[in-house]
């Protein structure tokens, strides 16, 4: 949040366009707000307290604000569309008018601060679809008013800011989160996690993963030229917590993933989608070593341009992990930008490497998925539904084992219904951060272009300064976690 004492007053519009009254609303979250934070618990009374089976009681509508809603949030929205919208934030108003003229009941902001300021005690649960680096921010003022999340990934921007939120979220209480992985408990998922569970290809010596992505432009220099910023944006709020850059279209909108100030790139924007799967049940929460590598940027004839503060077009990450428990060493590979692994012989030369997908290599056989999991050949020739399993001829004999994990049917209903009930999500937040801290791995290997060695309990790369000063970077001047 920002240090009150340096942060310049800013104006804000209410849900009627008028400028708002001056207030003491610095840059981080009102004082007042935090503490009332205590006293902010969610709104949701059962159905019997209020009423007979008839009756519709208030808490049976959630109300929902957003922050980030011209880009993914959008989507978050729409997916909880028979909630109730009662309060939206965006710093770009002219890029989320079509967004505001959906939900036209609900107040709009530029600033989440006075939104959170004046809507406090009018909203359950927040959703977050803001760019990576301002995640973290979003997250610790929701936890300390006690609101419900539903958070984009990947969750946060570093690694020390997953931690952060992980352990704010272990201390509050009856707070239900979700993770945006859409694919999270599907049926197509769970029956991959099955398979791999069943042990039929054995203990797991590989998983090669590969991501079609990115959907952006990529290995671009910081641009020079000067632009403005969209009428109304406060582009110096939008910047947050990150390095100062000046305005440009090159950040915003949509093309800010793959600058490593504001975005992680492919493999933290899409890992997440996947390692659900297989995250737990290859226990991949301490890699001993990750390294990574991006193309070259060609000017011209034998002229390269370095691009340090934007991913590349095609990368890879390998994470190897030592044995853990009773599972053996395992080695795991990232592919994006159109790269594959190399193809199993045993796969039937009339059918396609999936355009993403992932591959599990183990002692006994080898299992070929969709990226999200389930079978990307179809089930009607390969019969099941977790994936393709080979060699054919040993495993064609086999039955895709019993359904006897938890589906996720709905993905934003799932989340709506736990924050009414208090149950559990297939994918909370905790969960998510880890993952995340996978990804970031990567991240951080994709930058410095070496082996990373790295320290789990300590938080630490242990063989490079470079990519430790990264694993939890300053804040900007003025900014604060």
């Amino acid at each position: 949040m920002r240090n009150p004492n340096k942060a310049k007053k800013t104006m804000a519009k209410n849900g009627n366009n008028t400028p708002a009254k001056s207030s003491n609303t610095n840059r981080g979250v009102p004082r007042r707000s935090f503490l009332a934070a205590g006293l902010a618990i969610p709104f949701i009374v059962p159905r019997n307290v209020l009423g007979g089976s008839g009756h519709q009681a208030p808490s049976d509508t959630l109300r929902i604000a957003a922050v980030g809603i011209g880009g993914m949030g959008q989507h978050y929205l729409a997916g909880c569309r028979n909630e109730r919208i009662v309060a939206l934030c965006d710093l770009d108003h002219s890029l989320s008018a079509k967004v505001f003229r959906t939900y036209p009941n609900a107040k709009r902001f530029h600033d989440f601060r006075k939104m959170f300021d004046r809507e406090e005690k009018n909203f359950d649960a927040l959703i977050i679809g803001t760019p990576d680096h301002s995640h973290a921010i979003l997250l610790m003022a929701a936890i300390k008013l006690n609101k419900h999340i539903y958070c984009a990934k990947p969750i946060t921007h570093s690694i020390g800011e997953a931690r952060k939120v992980r352990a704010a979220l272990a201390k509050a209480k009856r707070l239900v989160t979700k993770s945006s992985v859409q694919s999270s408990a599907t049926d197509p998922a769970r029956s991959t996690t099955e398979l791999l569970n069943s042990g039929v290809i054995g203990s797991v010596r590989e998983l090669h993963i590969w991501c079609h992505h990115p959907a952006y432009p990529c290995s671009l220099v910081r641009p020079t030229d000067k632009q403005t910023p969209p009428p109304g944006m406060d582009w110096d709020l939008w910047i947050g917590p990150a390095p100062y850059r000046p305005y440009h279209s090159a950040y915003h909108p949509a093309n800010w993933r793959p600058w490593w100030d504001f975005g992680t790139g492919t493999v933290g924007d899409m890992a997440c989608h996947t390692m659900h799967v297989y995250f737990k049940e290859l226990q991949l929460d301490a890699p001993k070593m990750i390294y990574g590598y991006g193309s070259t940027r060609h000017k011209g004839f034998f002229q390269f341009v370095s691009t340090p503060e934007c991913q590349s077009h095609a990368n890879v990450v390998t994470w190897q992990f030592d044995a853990r428990d009773k599972l053996p060493p395992m080695t795991l590979h990232w592919y994006d930008g159109g790269i594959k692994p190399h193809r199993p012989p045993e796969l039937d030369h009339n059918l396609r490497m999936p355009s993403s997908g992932l591959l599990f290599v183990g002692e006994k056989g080898k299992l070929i998925t969709g990226y999200s999991g389930g079978n990307p050949f179809g089930r009607t020739r390969l019969g099941l539904a977790g994936g393709l399993l080979l060699p054919e001829k040993k495993f064609r004999d086999f039955v895709q084992p019993p359904k006897t994990m938890r589906r996720c049917d709905s993905h934003y209903t799932e989340w709506t219904q736990a924050c009414k009930t208090g149950a559990r999500t297939v994918c909370p937040v905790e969960f998510g951060c880890e993952m995340t801290e996978l990804a970031l791995l990567g991240t951080l290997a994709l930058r410095t272009r070496r082996p990373l060695e790295w320290d789990a309990k300590e938080m630490r790369i242990t063989n490079s300064r470079e990519a430790n000063d990264l694993i939890d970077p300053p804040y900007r001047t003025g900014w604060t976690l």
